[in-house]
C-alpha cells in the first residue's frame, strides 16, 4: 500500500492542475463591462448625461448603448450627435478601465473612462474642440450614467 501513495499524490496533483486556466485581466474586464452575451445600458430612471457638470439628460431621451465583449462592437441610439449608431470599441492601456469607440462622432476616438458598480455604468470623457474651432457646441467634459440589464 505504501508503494501507491506517491502514485496517488501524483494523480491528485495532475487532476488539480487540469482545472480551467485563470482568466486574464482583459477577460475579466470584458466580463464585467459586457457580460457573456453583451449588455444593454440605458438612462433608466437614475441615469443622466452631464456636460461640464450641467445636466443635459433632456437632450438624450432614450439613450441606449449596447456593448458586446465577444466582438468588441457597440450599438447606440438616442444620442446621434455624440455616438455612432454602431461600431467597434477597444480597451485603452493595460488597466482595462478605458475604452475607445470607432467612428467620427464626438465621442469617437477619445478615451472614455468607465466605472461599473453593480448594474450602473459611468462613462467620463472629454470632447475636444474640433480643428479650426468649428461646431464646438458639443465640446466639453461628459459624465454619463447608465443602467445595465
Amino acid at each position: 500500500m505504501k508503494k501507491y501513495i506517491p502514485f496517488l499524490l501524483l494523480c491528485l496533483g495532475f487532476l488539480a492542475s487540469c482545472g480551467e486556466d485563470p482568466k486574464t485581466p482583459e477577460e475579466l474586464a470584458l466580463e464585467k463591462l459586457s457580460g457573456e452575451l453583451g449588455t444593454n445600458y440605458t438612462l433608466g430612471t437614475t441615469g443622466y448625461v452631464k456636460r461640464n457638470q450641467v445636466d443635459e439628460t433632456r437632450f438624450y431621451p432614450g439613450l441606449t448603448i449596447r456593448l458586446d465583449g465577444k466582438t468588441k462592437s457597440y450599438t447606440s441610439s438616442g444620442a446621434t450627435d455624440l455616438f455612432e449608431s454602431s461600431g467597434n470599441w477597444e480597451f485603452v492601456g493595460t488597466n482595462f478601465d478605458k475604452i475607445r469607440l470607432t467612428g467620427s462622432k464626438p465621442a469617437s476616438q477619445v478615451d472614455i473612462s468607465y466605472t461599473k458598480n453593480g448594474q450602473e455604468l459611468l462613462f467620463v470623457f472629454s470632447v475636444p474642440t474640433p480643428p479650426g474651432g468649428r461646431v464646438a457646441s458639443l465640446t466639453g467634459s461628459y459624465e454619463i450614467k447608465l443602467t445595465g440589464g
